[in-house]
């Protein structure tokens, strides 16, 4: 078994800073994953590439990486993660020691919640401990290119990754505000509906959502009963002709 769900630890000595490599894919990762919250004893590791920035506020303290359509979520703890791990960049991950749980249909990896609050992980919050489980490779940051898609196409097993969903136009709902802060409601020419969420502390929160044709961007998540898409930044609504 690669999981086990009743083992906690604070993630042990390890002092090694060189990117070892994977012993699983993200794709084997997150098929192996069923749900509950899950300690990982294995010493395993996966190899992925960050889609996420959190300079713009929208991500606070978490960072995604993704590899062949399977993505996780890192829930650091730490601010400015976008100067130690920029989109693009390589990592590698080790998983030994932390906990998995899957939040709005999101993999991610962090500490076993203290106390029952609901959320399947906990912020890591350390930076020694985020050094030795994430482990930046030397190579260049490549152009995160995001999955084309349409509204019908999504599934859960695409949250977590970057997509991109073209000729949508922003429906506003009843009273809301002009703002991108909270959920927004965009839809096709068929009438099939996804929400953008944005932070109220992302420093585009306040900005006008544009009323035009556009392409949306962003992390793929599904809160039970529709998909979301959680943009990086403002430039993640790109107004088309």
């Amino acid at each position: 078994m690669l999981l086990s769900g009743c083992y906690d630890s604070a993630f042990g000595e390890r002092t090694e800073t060189t990117a070892a490599p994977a012993t699983t894919t993200l794709g084997e990762l997150c098929a192996t994953f069923e749900g509950e919250a899950v300690a990982v004893e294995s010493d395993l590791a996966v190899v992925g590439r960050v889609t996420t920035s959190d300079r713009a506020g929208n991500f606070y303290r978490t960072f995604c990486i993704e590899a062949d359509g399977a993505a996780l979520e890192i829930m650091a703890g730490l601010d400015h993660l976008h100067n130690d791990y920029p989109e693009g960049c390589t990592v590698t991950v080790r998983l030994q020691g932390w906990t998995l749980g899957r939040s709005r249909g999101v993999l991610q990896l962090g500490r076993a919640p203290v106390t029952d609050n609901g959320y399947p992980t906990d912020y890591i919050a350390s930076r020694p401990a985020l050094d030795r489980t994430v482990v930046r490779h030397d190579t260049p940051p490549q152009p995160v290119v995001p999955a084309l898609r349409t509204l019908d196409e999504l599934t859960p097993a695409m949250c977590g990754t970057l997509v991109r969903i073209e000729h949508l136009r922003y429906s506003p709902e009843p009273f809301a505000p002009s703002g991108w802060s909270g959920y927004k409601r965009f839809e096709d020419a068929a009438g099939a509906e996804i929400r953008t969420y944005v932070r109220a502390y992302a420093d585009f929160a306040e900005h006008a959502v544009p009323a035009g044709p556009c392409a949306l961007t962003g992390i793929l998540q599904h809160d039970g009963s529709r998909y979301l898409l959680k943009l990086r930044d403002e430039s993640d609504c790109e107004i088309s002709d």
